[in-house]
């Protein structure tokens, strides 16, 4: 298990940067306290959301996320690109 402290911190610390969805769409955000925004979306997605994510994880794709969180495509994107996770 993942620590959801140690996630959440270096997922502030790359905000801005640009990522990628498994389809290729691009896409920033911004982190407001316990949440982050999108620039694709008009939604706020919380931690408490990231960490049902991290609990599951590794899973194959966002699709085993998508009736789990809110923004499993943005959820995944994060969770699988080595900035964020190292040893995925």
């Amino acid at each position: 298990m993942r620590d959801i402290d140690a996630v959440w911190a270096t997922i502030t610390q790359h905000a801005g940067q640009t990522f990628l969805t498994v389809s290729g769409l691009p896409f920033r955000y911004i982190v407001d306290g316990d949440r982050l925004l999108t620039d694709r979306t008009s939604y706020w997605i919380h931690r408490s959301q990231l960490k049902t994510a991290l609990d599951l994880w590794p899973v194959a794709g966002p699709a085993a996320l998508h009736n789990v969180v809110r923004g499993p495509s943005y959820l995944f994107a994060l969770l699988a690109d080595r900035r964020i996770m190292p040893d995925y």
